[in-house]
């Protein structure tokens, strides 16, 4: 069994915040409390690769009370030979509630071990024992939070922390390498929800505050140190007309304000203190059976590394601006969905391997992503139905040196079909092939490079067989085979191929 996170001190305020929110929350019951009730699940899975996993789950309902914890472990040997993957995990919380509110914790941690073979070199050779490249990342996260409810207003306020380690050891000719990195990040965030009418319109209103405290610290010896802070206002408006046609707004605003130390604050440091986003959405029902929409926003990332090609030094801030049209038609037998959409990225925020041996991080040139997206589903009797997906995407730089190529890696074309199966005495299968169409190898921002990944198909598929509590499940990936390859970084060269077929087959057990 793994050590839970430290969620002790979260939970310790949480139980504060309840005594001053609610202060009968401690005696306060739920009229018509039930005996309690307790769920379970046991699962296991055997893939091939030396991959297996197992899994455990529990949860008690006791009335107002609701308590749930789960396990699991994932062992993987890759497509590299002698490497190992190695993966825990733990999650657990707790939820009480009451008639005039509800308050809660939860925590998970995660771990994660890896194991390659060193490199080859002429004095690894004269050891009895290769050396290993070993490397482990841990996230711990815990939250708590508190709602009351005042008539139609809704208070609440969440406080959560996540902790992240990553350490990797390197074993190379000159002798080996240590890197380390570790963050912390802790966040308040109250909250203020309104629900009611204005002249038979009605409203959801909702504001909101982020404060949140970021720091890092990175390096052989730690000693590359970065702290960041944020304070961020949001505000949405729900509006719902009623009507003939049912029309509904939705509108939301985000404001942040960020402050770094000011060893990390960029020449002309405004265009990461002051971010801005929004959000408005509508649509209409036209007919029972057709409604339209419509949405336009604009948001943003900030970059929370900064390991780039002069150090660690923070980017500039990435900004998203998104367009949308569309429309559904149809009811549970049949039923089609068309959208069409438009992004422009500015200052994209990648991480680029080619730039180096361990690569960096940094900004893209303004980009542009313009397609459509259609989805299609249809019952074709009472136990089978048939889905359909397609999506045609033109990407392209714009407003650059190399204004016009597309960009590479990014697929034209994307199509799948799948059909499902219901039978008798719980009994169901699906499955589906996706096809993608060619595309550029990367980099290649001038076209230099005839190149192409070539256009491939890839079929999988699943039964499942259920027996009593028991249930029983067969699946495969890539089914035919396909030897293909979805990443090359250089022109020819450095070409990552995906994985072959996937045979597996878990069991679960459900109490």
């Amino acid at each position: 069994m793994m050590p839970a996170p430290p969620a002790l001190t979260i939970a310790t305020r949480a139980l504060l915040l309840c005594a001053l929110a609610m202060p009968a929350c401690a005696q306060e019951g739920v009229d018509g409390v039930t005996a309690g009730v307790t769920h379970g699940d046991l699962s296991a899975e055997l893939a091939q690769g030396g991959q297996h996993s197992l899994r455990g789950a529990l949860s008690r309902d006791q009335g107002g009370m609701m308590l749930d914890v789960a396990i699991d472990g994932l062992r993987n040997g890759n497509y590299r030979d002698g490497s190992v993957f190695h993966q825990r995990g733990f999650n657990g919380g707790a939820e009480w509630k009451l008639r005039q509110g509800r308050f809660g914790f939860s925590a998970d941690q995660l771990k994660q071990d890896t194991r390659y073979p060193a490199p080859e070199a002429p004095f690894l050779a004269l050891l009895a024992t290769r050396p290993e490249d070993l490397y482990r990342y841990e996230v711990r996260r815990a939250s708590a939070f508190v709602q009351r409810y005042v008539g139609k207003f809704e208070l609440g306020v969440e406080l959560s922390q996540r902790e992240k380690r990553a350490t990797a050891q390197y074993a190379g000719e000159d002798g080996g390498s240590e890197s380390r990195y570790s963050s912390r990040r802790r966040q308040l965030a109250p909250r203020l929800r309104h629900s009611g009418k204005v002249g038979g319109v009605g409203t959801d209103t909702e504001v909101g505050l982020d404060l949140m405290q970021w720091e890092r610290s990175s390096g052989r010896d730690g000693d590359g140190q970065r702290r960041q802070y944020s304070r961020a206002l949001l505000l949405r408006e729900e509006l719902a007309f009623g009507g003939l046609y049912a029309p509904r707004l939705l509108l939301g605003l985000r404001h942040e304000q960020f402050q770094l130390d000011p060893a990390d604050l960029p020449a002309g440091g405004s265009d990461w203190e002051n971010q801005n986003a929004w959000d408005v959405q509508g649509s209409l029902q036209l007919r029972p059976q057709l409604s339209v929409y419509a949405k336009a926003a604009r948001s943003y990332r900030i970059d929370d590394d900064g390991y780039t090609r002069a150090g660690y030094r923070p980017l500039a801030g990435q900004l998203r601006r998104e367009t949308e049209v569309g429309a559904t038609f149809g009811d549970a037998a049949r039923s089609a969905s068309v959208r069409i959409f438009s992004e422009r990225l500015s200052n994209q925020i990648v991480f680029d391997q080619s730039l180096g041996q361990l690569g960096f991080a940094g900004n893209l040139d303004p980009s542009r992503r313009d397609g459509i997206a259609i989805e299609a589903s249809m019952a074709l009797a009472r136990d089978w139905r048939l889905d359909a997906q397609l999506r045609q995407v033109h990407a392209r730089y714009d407003d650059y040196a190399y204004d016009g190529p597309d960009i590479a890696l990014v697929p034209k074309t994307l199509a799948s079909l799948r059909l499902y199966w219901t039978g008798q005495a719980g009994a169901s299968a699906d499955v589906g092939v996706q096809w993608l169409r060619a595309l550029r190898y990367g980099p290649d921002f001038d076209n230099s490079c005839l190149a192409q990944v070539p256009a491939f198909a890839t079929v999988d598929g699943r039964y499942v067989r259920k027996l009593g509590a028991w249930e029983l499940e067969l699946a495969g990936s890539n089914l035919a085979n396909r030897r293909h390859y979805g990443d090359a970084p250089g022109c020819r060269s450095s070409i990552y191929l995906k994985d072959a077929r996937q045979l597996r087959v878990s069991a679960r057990y459900h109490f």
